[in-house]
């Protein structure tokens, strides 16, 4: 391949990858920033309200499930479990990939960009405390990348079969619904939800760009790619 054409191939790689993980990374940013500098937005308590009233008993039971697999000892013990699986079943490179998503979301738990309260019965705004409620939503966050990269992972690793098509399809369910889960819940508030679905996707757009170039850019380091596990991830 000629220098030129190598050029040519970086640029359409970055066409493709790049302006979703800017437009996504902004408009992350921008909505924090709307946020950050109001109480309830514009139709929020409204769209909150119409979320909370869905909350009947075939839906109840997905947001319990959806609930209970994302508690914070109950998530940290699937994450835990998951990676010598996807170390054992796909690479080292692969589990080093889904650790690193998992570290993200982890980030989630210690800070919060927005005092946001956790809404109560009467959808009345009142006190953020710290832990309850928050900017932007854990759950959702965790859903995102961790559920997000095992699905990518899947994608990636696994031979095309209605095995591989029926995870991936179970684990973007999982990224869908836990949003809308958290409002019925009333853990959130509706644009908490779309806030933490804003902010996740540039992350899980630049593993998903990074994962399959990494090796490539470590030729000259074969001990770290090797390291990593990444010499014979592709």
């Amino acid at each position: 391949m000629s220098p030129g054409s190598g050029a040519s191939v970086v640029r359409a790689d970055l066409l493709r990858w790049m302006p979703a993980i800017a437009v996504t990374a902004l408009a992350g940013t921008l909505f924090t920033l709307v946020i950050r500098s109001n109480d309830l937005l514009a139709g929020e308590r409204t769209l909150t309200r119409w979320f909370s009233e869905l909350d009947v008993v075939g839906v109840r039971t997905v947001v319990d499930v959806l609930d209970f697999i994302s508690e914070d000892a109950v998530a940290l013990v699937v994450f835990v479990l998951i990676v010598p699986v996807v170390w054992w079943a796909w690479s080292r490179y692969a589990a080093l990939t889904y650790f690193a998503m998992g570290g993200l979301a982890a980030l989630t738990r210690i800070t919060d960009l927005a005092s946001r309260p956790k809404p109560n019965a009467e959808l009345e705004w009142t006190d953020a405390v710290f832990g309850s409620g928050g900017y932007p939503s854990g759950h959702v966050v965790y859903a995102v990348v961790v559920f997000g990269i095992l699905a990518y992972l899947a994608g990636v690793y696994m031979t095309p079969s209605r095995g591989r098509t029926a995870l991936r399809i179970f684990l973007m369910v999982l990224v869908v619904t836990m949003g809308p889960a958290r409002i019925i819940e009333l853990d959130h508030w509706a644009m908490d939800v779309v806030g933490s679905y804003l902010l996740s996707a540039p992350f899980l757009l630049v593993a998903m760009w990074l994962h399959p170039r990494l090796p490539g850019w470590l030729s000259r380091a074969p001990r770290l790619r090797s390291l990593i596990g990444a010499d014979s991830a592709f």
